[in-house]
């Protein structure tokens, strides 16, 4: 092997290991602006009560990008309080694209909710962005 193919091989190595370990790119863990759409005068659910049933309104965005959750993939969690809780019976991608500039990886949307919060999973009845 030559000189100029080991030092070939070795900027081959780090340019593709880069590739895979960059993730998306366009998620918010990976820039930094925020796009917040909640504003101060909507009334958000604080708590969950013993029962677990919950109805109103919730911060929705990606768990990985916006709620610090910590998870290899962007998926849809709500924050009820200073909880998070991910999402089953809807995706993040059945609200529009996520890494969209109002997507779910790039702002924190409010959302009106209706399901049960259950072992740290809101099983959603109904979903929808205000």
């Amino acid at each position: 092997m030559t000189k100029y193919s080991i030092i070939l091989n070795t900027l081959i190595l780090i340019f593709s290991s880069q590739i895979i370990y960059a993730g998306c790119g366009s998620c918010v863990a990976h820039n930094p602006k925020k796009n917040t759409e909640t504003k101060e005068n909507i009334n958000l659910l604080s708590t969950i009560p013993n029962n677990g049933l919950i109805q109103g309104n919730v911060q929705a965005s990606c768990g990985m990008c916006n709620f610090d959750v910590k998870s290899k993939r962007c998926s849809l969690y709500i924050k009820v309080g200073e909880n998070s809780y991910s999402v089953k019976g809807t995706t993040i991608n059945d609200h529009g694209d996520s890494h969209a500039s109002d997507g779910f990886c790039n702002a924190i949307r409010t959302a009106s909710v209706k399901g049960k919060v259950s072992n740290g999973i809101f099983w959603a009845e109904t979903l929808e962005l205000q």
